[in-house]
């Protein structure tokens, strides 16, 4: 009986911000160009090119808000401003497809950003532009999202497609333990850590920049440093890296092989969406990840 109300509450909250988003869209007098997750990862397949991404938390912090993992920054506000504004070569910029097509995202989903969009609009109609291509920022929400889950086995290949057979320097939160406990990155031909602050990464910012610098030549730079990668990958491009910001992948990946109903915790993992703790996660003593890791910021 719980779910059954939950679900009506539901779909009462979308019928309310599916009128008000499709007012907004008509105030900001056109619907962005947005490419679908497909077109995202063939882009970035064929051309090699950096990805920022941007989703409720980059957008809230330009709207001077934050999350549990990362507190309001006037300068990284700033900096997130300016990788919308400006447009550089072999770097695209990732917006939620779900701005302009929630076809087949579950209720909660589609209740989530359609609200969203309606309260962030002012950032929106700031920033997007009529004249640019944009790619989807949830080509690395591959799993939980959907309606129709058929789809996600096509795109964990493309995403796996990534790195395959290409030498790696991962660059996350000191929780995060990508590809830990499981095989996202056996296919990888070698895979070097740099572990950063688990919140609030940007205070740290120009040495994580140095590290990346200092070990990241000739590999493919994954970066899963929530608001804080999606500035990196940008200065990244600019000095002629290949650097993706990842995000969430790895937890997209633990839920999608449990098949998992809900965004659960991972043992062992910072699952910030699941009400983790950081003082939950013990030390890993995986001699394999231990080994990986060239430094800690």
């Amino acid at each position: 009986m719980k779910n059954l109300f939950y679900y009506i509450e539901l779909s009462f909250r979308l019928l309310k911000y599916r009128g008000r988003y499709l007012r907004r869209i008509k105030d900001l007098g056109f619907i962005p160009d947005v490419r679908s997750t497909d077109e995202t990862l063939d882009k970035i397949l064929k051309e090699h090119c950096s990805v920022s991404r941007y989703g409720d938390g980059e957008f809230n912090v330009i709207r001077e808000k934050g999350n549990g993992f990362c507190h309001y920054n006037p300068r990284l506000a700033e900096r997130l401003g300016e990788v919308l504004e400006r447009d550089i070569p072999h770097h695209i910029v990732c917006l939620p497809y779900a701005l302009v097509s929630q076809e087949n995202l579950n209720l909660r989903t589609r209740v989530f950003w359609l609200a969203f969009f309606t309260k962030a609009f002012g950032v929106l109609k700031r920033y997007l532009r009529k004249d640019y291509t944009y790619y989807d920022a949830s080509f690395t929400r591959f799993y939980f999202a959907y309606k129709d889950k058929s789809v996600c086995k096509g795109y964990l290949a493309k995403i796996r497609q990534l790195w395959e057979d290409k030498d790696v320097l991962l660059v996350e939160g000191v929780y995060s333990r990508l590809g830990v406990n499981n095989d996202l990155f056996s296919n990888v031909r070698s895979l070097q850590r740099v572990l950063a602050p688990a919140e609030d990464a940007f205070e740290k910012y120009d040495k994580i920049l140095e590290r990346i610098r200092e070990y990241g030549g000739n590999r493919l730079i994954l970066l899963a440093l929530g608001q804080t990668a999606t500035v990196l990958a940008y200065d990244l491009a600019k000095e002629g890296f290949w650097a993706i910001d990842i995000g969430h992948v790895d937890v997209e990946y633990e839920w999608f092989l449990r098949g998992a109903k809900d965004k659960i915790k991972i043992a062992g993992k910072y699952v910030q969406e699941a009400n983790d703790k950081e003082e939950d996660m013990s030390e890993i003593v995986d001699s394999n990840y231990l080994k990986q890791i060239v430094c800690r910021v």
